[in-house]
């Protein structure tokens, strides 16, 4: 269990928030203080291009893959409910059957099932059952997106990048992830998370999951609570107090357990949490000239499937030792900062069985053996 406990702030020396104004103000002149708004649109990591939605016929397709949305998320939130029935749950728009997820077959990886936005700079790309691998520079980063996700108000997605993978088989995968502007490093982090979110899901878009404000009060969302129905691929969202909680959430985005959220079409889907990764955060001023200092590395085997990656800079994340912070550094509030991630998924061998047919011989000559030392015995 992660302590999102807040740690006491590092002390400040005026030298120290000197030169962080200063950095700010650099990075703004450069044009990195400009705002970016983004929606649920992946970097793919397998095809090498950033995707921004299905069309119809991919979205048909992605309901084949993924299966409609479940039956008893439709009781809560369906189509067929009216808004009134709706909003008895907490739900604010009509959720929809249709899955609007990445798609896993390389042969619809084109114009007629999905669109391309052209963003993102993509090198080293390559996809195989055995390995796969892929370098993308991207330049829409925030130096707080993922830090705020830590935090009991949680963040804004629109703050994150969001890559996806996936695995046709038990693989040992390494992510990379560095966020700077002109040499700056900033610190960074990224989240990994099972399972993917739909297209274009986004904040403050009639989603699924933020509170509804009603007369009296905020209303706890179904979709959820602590009893919420699971999306179409076996995801619950992690419980949101919003009955009792007296602050107002920034978002959904959930950098330390499962969440979830749905697009305009209402499309809704959750991911589960698996690794957050935060070890390096520069120094206690939250920057650094050594790229060293802020690049964060995650190795790990994962099963065959689909997985996400959120990556931002850690900047207003709570100070956690148990994930290697050094403190909570204010944000600079730089947005449109460049991030580097490196990925690569390499297949683990799996044991080869022994044939039966080794084991009796193997048994034959243990019995051989035995029989032999008892005839020299005897003889002796």
């Amino acid at each position: 269990m992660i302590d999102q406990t807040p740690n006491t702030r590092p002390i400040k020396t005026k030298n120290s928030l000197t030169a962080k104004l200063s950095l700010g103000i650099a990075l703004a002149v450069l044009g990195a203080g400009q705002q970016a708004f983004a929606h649920v649109e992946y970097y793919d990591l397998n095809q090498g291009a950033q995707i921004g939605d299905l069309t119809t016929a991919g979205k048909a397709a992605s309901k084949i893959q993924y299966g409609a949305t479940p039956a008893a998320v439709l009781a809560l939130g369906g189509s067929s409910l009216t808004a009134a029935q709706r909003a008895a749950n907490g739900i604010g728009g009509a959720i929809s059957a249709t899955s609007d997820r990445p798609l896993n077959n390389p042969n619809l990886w084109n114009a007629t099932n999905q669109s391309y936005t052209g963003v993102g700079s993509f090198t080293n790309v390559n996809y195989t059952s055995a390995a796969s691998s892929a370098t993308v520079d991207v330049n829409d980063v925030t130096d707080y997106g993922w830090g705020n996700g830590t935090n009991p108000t949680l963040g804004d997605s629109h703050k994150v990048d969001f890559f996806n993978f996936r695995l046709d088989q038990t693989s040992k995968v390494t992510i990379k992830w560095n966020v700077d502007s002109d040499g700056t490093y900033i610190d960074s982090a990224f989240s990994l998370y099972s399972g993917v979110l739909n297209y274009q899901g986004h904040d403050d878009a009639n989603e699924k999951l933020n509170p509804v404000v009603v007369p009296g009060g905020k209303r706890q969302d179904a979709l959820d609570s602590q009893t919420a129905p699971v999306d179409s691929q076996g995801i619950a969202s992690s419980y949101r107090n919003t009955l009792s909680n007296t602050q107002s959430y920034v978002g959904q985005f959930n950098a330390l357990a499962n969440w979830g959220q749905s697009n305009v079409s209402g499309d809704w889907g959750n991911i589960a949490f698996l690794k957050a990764v935060n070890g390096n955060a520069a120094s206690a001023a939250g920057f650094s000239s050594n790229a060293a200092d802020t690049l964060e590395t995650l190795v790990i085997t994962l099963t065959a499937g689909n997985y996400t990656i959120a990556a931002s800079g850690a900047l207003n994340a709570l100070a956690n030792a148990s994930l290697g912070t050094l403190g909570s550094v204010d944000s600079f509030g730089l947005t449109n900062l460049h991030g580097h991630l490196q990925f690569s998924a390499v297949a683990t061998a799996a044991a080869v069985p022994v044939p039966g047919a080794v084991w009796l011989f193997g048994s034959a000559m243990l019995g051989f053996l035995g029989l032999n030392r008892r005839k020299t015995s005897v003889a002796a």
